[in-house]
């Protein structure tokens, strides 16, 4: 799949609305996890992105960072009371972050190229 390229906008906005998502529900659990009461807030949103998509975003090499249908993802849905384990939080959020940094900037790069094919640049 190319990252650059005027077919990718929706993709790369709508990346950077799913993980702004995931990055606060992260927050969220981090904030809370000295609270008992507070029940784990679900932080793989990456499934959205896929449904939304019509699955554009594919894992084509065994080092790619494994999508929402893996074994070592699954879990995270739910099902009963989570405990917060921070270190595990900090690891996603950091995960999140990078995530978001790159859609950020295959965007910024998709508009730079646009910005110079319009005034005629190159």
């Amino acid at each position: 799949m190319k990252i650059f390229g005027t077919e990718n906008f929706g993709l790369m906005k709508k990346s950077l609305d799913v993980y702004t998502r995931q990055h606060e529900a992260i927050a969220e659990n981090i904030a809370n996890a000295n609270n008992p009461d507070f029940e784990r807030v679900k932080t793989d949103f990456s499934n959205l992105l896929h449904e939304n998509l019509d699955r554009t975003l594919k894992t084509t090499h065994e080092r790619h960072i494994a999508g929402p249908e893996s074994p070592e993802r699954k879990g995270l849905a739910g099902g009963k009371k989570e405990e917060i384990d921070l270190s595990r939080e900090m690891s996603e959020l950091a995960e999140n972050q990078i995530r978001y940094d790159f859609a950020a900037r295959v965007l910024r790069k998709n508009y730079q190229l646009l910005n110079m094919s319009i005034s005629g640049r190159t």
